[in-house]
């Protein structure tokens, strides 16, 4: 079986196949604009990349990308449901960690995962960050209790996630700085996190 990792933003005629699965995986609070998702991976501050199984898209990741302040985040990873449970989900994570590795100059890298996905991240090297961390909802008012969790043994000081929560919230989800999700999120974080 011959299978390859496609960048999207090289392959742009694999749009429709690859977010054809994100519409398929992902609940609408959880889904970013679809125009929003193509304008990050056009100005190259996402990387998309589809995974091809002989002619076939069966998965994809997405890295959002912030160099300025040192980090990727792992945002969304899918596979097509007749593929689930075949490893495809591991195997694209450990892609994802070695492109974060050979291609990226940031300290951290970061995935956002409810509880059954955690333990999945866990697996393969993510350790949650001792915080109470809630992700705004797209599309709606509502926050929603996730494991914000950090490559390795890496570590973090307060002022940079206090920075790199507002840019994932503000940039990424679309949030008003003056968001009360948002200020309530960085309230609380009082001290340097360390993984739990």
């Amino acid at each position: 079986m011959r299978s390859k990792l496609l960048d999207i933003s090289q392959n742009l005629e694999l749009w429709d196949e690859t977010i054809q699965i994100y519409r398929d995986s992902f609940d609408e609070w959880e889904r970013e604009d679809e125009a929003t998702l193509l304008k990050h991976i056009k100005n190259g501050s996402y990387k998309m990349f589809a995974y091809q199984i002989e002619k076939e898209i069966v998965g994809f990741y997405i890295l959002d990308i912030n160099t300025p302040l040192q980090y990727a985040l792992f945002s969304f990873l899918a596979i097509k449901k007749e593929k689930r449970g075949l490893g495809l989900g591991s195997k694209l994570c450990l892609e994802a960690i070695e492109y974060f590795f050979k291609n990226l100059n940031c300290s951290w890298f970061f995935i956002e995962a409810e509880e059954r996905q955690a333990k999945l991240y866990s697996k393969l090297g993510f350790k949650a960050l001792d915080i109470d961390y809630r992700v705004p909802a797209f599309n709606s008012q509502k926050s929603i209790k996730m494991s914000l969790m950090l490559l390795k043994e890496q570590t973090i000081d307060r002022d940079s996630l206090l920075s790199i929560i507002k840019d994932i919230f503000i940039r990424g989800y679309g949030l008003d700085k003056n968001d009360i999700r948002l200020e309530e999120q960085l309230q609380r974080i009082q001290h340097d996190t360390r993984l739990s």
